[in-house]
């Protein structure tokens, strides 16, 4: 009864399954095994493992993990490693080996499973290509944008500093009309040099040499930035993190101006208490950071126009910190994205690919 429950689930088992003797003959392999690894004819049981995959120098990464375990007595190894069968076709496996021993630690076989990891590769490698190709799209906009800024600033700075001291040196000689007209153009030009220095510094974000930072260490330089912000200070400000120790390459000082544009919007929305929590996880091809609050979220005009340059509804302010925050994710091959959660509040992720981490 029990041989021939064990024969059902090796014959019915998905992964394949064999096991190897210590002279390399192959005791058992199960149908899976053949699926995967295209079976001789015959089959593989009784057969010299090396006389069936030693020859085939395409697959060597595949042999040594069978190797390291029978000459070196590795006790379990796990790669993912291509193999290509005797028809072409290239696939990726999932190869685990382990050694049983007897009572007194003598090798008496090796099990190896195989798993046909090929899908998921291949969806791998699309989402992979997807990502790149954002990317560059997101780069080459950013580019031209600040193509753009640069010709704006350059453009206007001068004219604006003009205009502002035209009109100081004017305010002493005209009547209380006169004057306060000259205070609204003073008014004016000081918040348009405002966003020409915002455009400015957009367009001077440069991704420098990327090194290994810990996500803690971004989360409090970042809130050092923004400390003696006016938006910041006075406020009692709750931070919670749930982030794991772990790190990401990047440009540290850019990275964390990024996370401190995105902390500064949350505090600035959140009223006079304002909750903000930071945390971070592994998601598919990306690292997320992902800052909320307790505010009263974006709305769905906001939404859409989060990161458009000079877009704000606040009374002050270029608008320009989300903007800047994205393009600098974008200098990391990385993107954000913004959304209203369900129990209130805002919630902006930072995504970085895992290439990265």
């Amino acid at each position: 009864m029990y041989e021939n429950v064990i024969h059902a689930v090796l014959e019915n088992l998905p992964v394949g399954l064999m096991v190897i003797s210590p002279d390399g003959t192959i005791r058992e392999a199960n149908p899976a095994s053949c699926t995967i690894l295209g079976c001789p004819e015959g089959g593989f049981a009784g057969r010299k493992w090396g006389e069936v995959f030693l020859p085939d120098q395409e697959n060597s990464a595949f042999s040594e993990v069978v190797l390291d375990a029978i000459q070196r007595e590795v006790p379990r190894i796990q790669r993912v490693t291509p193999f290509r069968l005797k028809n072409g076709e290239e696939r990726y496996l999932s190869v685990i080996s382990a050694a049983l021993r007897d009572e007194r630690g003598k090798m008496e076989s090796i099990v190896i499973l195989v798993e046909d990891l090929t899908e998921i590769q291949t969806l791998h490698e699309r989402e992979k290509q997807i990502l790149e190709q954002n990317h560059k799209l997101a780069t080459e906009r950013a580019e031209s944008l600040t193509a753009f800024a640069d010709s704006v600033a350059h453009q206007i700075r001068n004219p604006v500093m003009a205009i502002a001291g035209f009109a100081r040196i004017l305010a002493p000689r005209v009547d209380e009309n006169g004057a306060e007209a000259l205070t609204a153009i003073t008014e004016e030009a000081s918040k348009l040099d405002v966003m020409v220095r915002a455009v400015a510094e957009y367009s001077a974000l440069k991704m420098s040499d990327p090194v290994p930072v810990n996500i803690w260490v971004l989360i409090e330089d970042a809130k050092h930035l923004i400390e003696d912000h006016p938006a910041v200070r006075g406020k009692q400000v709750t931070w919670e993190a749930d982030c794991p120790d772990a790190g990401v390459v990047a440009d540290r000082p850019l990275l964390a101006k990024a996370l401190a544009e995105t902390l500064l919007n949350a505090v600035e929305f959140s009223g006079e208490e304002p909750h903000v929590t930071i945390s971070a996880k592994a998601q598919n091809a990306n690292v997320v950071i992902t800052v909320s609050d307790n505010g009263p979220g974006f709305g769905p005009r906001a939404l859409s126009m989060a990161f458009d340059p000079f877009f704000t509804t606040k009374p002050v302010g270029a608008g320009m910190g989300l903007t800047r925050a994205k393009r600098i994710m974008t200098e990391h091959q990385g993107t954000m994205r913004v959304a209203d959660r369900e129990s209130g509040g805002a919630e902006v992720s930072l995504l970085l690919p895992r290439d990265h981490v």
